[in-house]
């Protein structure tokens, strides 16, 4: 889910910045393109996320993410560049118990409609449009935008201490928790040869 502080952000830029309500009940703010002519304008957005947004095997509850930035045209192409904040929890690669976790980071792309891009099949795109994000329609997601600058920065794993010690792979009970596994080790299974031979006689 997304929340916004829609009428007070609409009031100030109500040419624009288009918002949406989906069927989920949902509220997403897009940048209009098409009404940018020579002039650059900002945006500045704070958002709500919740782990299916983002990435349920990572995230743990909702993520607020903040995304300011500007975008200018430059010919066919559009220059967008700010700064995206977030902070939440992530979940531990050892035990899965909550992380506080925050990022900060800046970010700086280019955009253009399809219009601009080669329509030939046999003309490959040059180097310089490999960097161009494309849009079917010339509106500027800055949900999708802030989802993406938060899995560019979030990290693949985090502990909540390098001296987690996990799950019990038998009960899975955090053995960070006094007393919460009664499991015994189960023992090395390269000894269990030796063992078998205990109290065998040698042979002659």
């Amino acid at each position: 889910m997304v929340i916004l502080e829609l009428e007070r952000v609409a009031s100030q830029s109500p040419v624009r910045m288009l918002y949406f309500r989906t069927l989920w009940g949902e509220v997403c703010v897009k940048v209009d393109l098409s009404k940018i002519e020579t002039e650059l304008i900002s945006f500045a957005e704070t958002m709500s996320f919740d782990d299916e947004r983002l990435d349920p095997t990572r995230v743990i509850g909702p993520m607020e993410v903040r995304l300011e930035g500007k975008v200018r045209p430059a010919g066919d192409h559009y220059l967008v560049d700010g700064r995206t904040s977030a902070s939440g929890h992530l979940s531990c690669g050892r035990c899965l118990e909550p992380v506080e976790w925050r990022m900060e980071s800046g970010f700086d792309l280019e955009v253009a409609l399809t219009d601009a891009a080669p329509v030939d099949p046999e003309l490959a795109l040059d180097e310089a449009d490999l960097d161009v994000v494309f849009l079917t329609e010339p509106l500027l997601d800055l949900e999708e935008l802030a989802i993406e600058q938060v899995l560019l920065e979030m990290p693949i794993r985090v502990v909540c201490s390098e001296e987690c010690a996990g799950l019990c792979p038998q009960c899975g009970a955090n053995r960070n928790q006094e007393g919460a596994c009664r499991c015994q080790p189960e023992a090395d299974p390269r000894w269990a040869a030796l063992k078998d031979l205990a109290g065998h006689d040698p042979v002659d």
